[in-house]
């Protein structure tokens, strides 16, 4: 059997063909799609590597191919190689028994529209707003398109033969299915034991004099909702230091961390790519923020989670799925969050029912959980989406 996975999904190729992701397509993750479909062809974008030296995931992967678009890059190229795009669309999608659509993504509402001209059953993932991405990512253009995408990709979801949802409800509501859908999170962890709990737990019993903050993310993307961050933080009189670790370019967010007057208060520690590493670097927090503007599932606040972290985050996305609702906040409110930073980060016993709801939460979400739901499901309609 053959099945094609279309996506924008940028992937980094290096001077001997190898394939590798900065994101969370690599390669643990095809191997749920070549057990229950046989051979995969995988459409997405793709970015040349100048230099074997780099800090990609490997995203190559037994019964895997790849062909990709290195001509485009976003924004107008999709008008540009719309022809392009759409012609080798159609060629996959014709001689596909399987084809798995993950959304949003321009290729992917492209690919969507094609399989209902040509009769051909789609399977979709969803797992970001395509309105919110837009909206929230740049300026007035992408303000502009965020309720064009919004519409299409409603309509390519509704139009699947069958959905995968990363949220349990937010992601449904906005683009409903009326076919056999599942909530599976793309964020997959390992099972922790109870002595990271415990662990955390005594670490939160310290007392410390500075109180330590932390987040992850691309330092270079404003919709991760550093400003809001910073703003809030700028109000707060205790003593903390902010940690960030994530890749991207440095200088946005140092001009932002001098307009906020926090350079004595904020550390940027780069990428980590050691899973340990970034382990060791949540054990060592009193508090995670997730600030984000917009998200599908998030990676982050789940691993932090796992971790026993305690948490606070924006509303936005699937985030109000994950923790308590005294603890999240309105994702454009910098003063609700000073509020809520300062109200908890001093009071320990406050922290550690955090700690202890948000690892029995995270639970939920390690790899054996949500592989076995995924491929129960994969297995019930895969005579339901073959194309004939």
């Amino acid at each position: 059997m053959k099945a094609v996975f279309i996506n924008d999904h940028p992937f980094y190729v290096n001077n001997t063909g190898g394939i590798f992701t900065s994101g969370t397509l690599d390669s643990s993750v095809w191997s749920r799609f070549t057990d229950n479909f046989g051979s995969l062809t995988v459409i997405g974008r793709g970015i040349a590597l100048e230099s074997d030296k780099h800090s990609h995931k490997s995203a190559n992967a037994e019964h895997v191919s790849f062909d990709l678009f290195m001509n485009v890059n976003g924004g107008k190229d999709y008008f540009k190689y719309g022809n392009e795009i759409k012609h080798k669309l159609e060629k996959y999608i014709r001689d596909s028994d399987y084809v798995i659509i993950r959304l949003p993504s321009n290729i992917g509402v492209m690919a969507a529209s094609l399989c209902k001209k040509l009769g051909k059953k789609y399977f979709v993932e969803v797992v970001g707003c395509a309105f919110d991405s837009l909206w929230y990512y740049g300026g007035l253009t992408s303000k502009l398109f965020a309720p064009v995408n919004y519409v299409k990709t409603k309509v390519a979801v509704r139009n699947a033969t069958s959905a995968v949802y990363v949220t349990k409800d937010y992601l449904q509501k906005r683009y409903p299915n009326p076919n056999p859908s599942i909530n599976a999170s793309n964020v997959v962890i390992e099972h922790f034991g109870q002595e990271v709990l415990a662990a955390h737990l005594k670490r939160l019993d310290k007392a410390s004099s500075i109180k330590k903050i932390g987040m992850i993310g691309n330092i270079g993307l404003a919709y991760k909702g550093y400003e809001i961050l910073f703003q809030a933080l700028s109000t707060i009189n205790i003593s903390y230091e902010l940690s960030i670790v994530g890749g991207g370019d440095p200088k946005w967010i140092n001009n932002l961390i001098k307009k906020y007057s926090l350079e004595n208060k904020i550390k940027i520690l780069g990428r980590f790519n050691e899973r340990n590493k970034i382990y060791e670097f949540l054990d060592d927090l009193d508090l995670y923020v997730q600030p984000s503007l917009t998200e599908g599932l998030p990676r982050s606040v789940i691993e932090a989670m796992a971790r026993a972290c305690p948490v606070i985050a924006s509303d936005a996305g699937g985030i109000p799925e994950l923790i308590s609702k005294g603890f999240v906040y309105n994702r454009k409110d910098a003063n609700q969050l000073a509020e809520l930073i300062r109200k908890v980060i001093v009071d320990v016993s406050l922290l550690k029912k955090m700690s202890e709801e948000n690892f029995e939460t995270s639970k939920k979400y390690t790899f054996e959980v949500i592989k076995d739901r995924r491929n129960n499901f994969l297995q019930s309609i895969k005579e339901n989406i073959k194309n004939l």
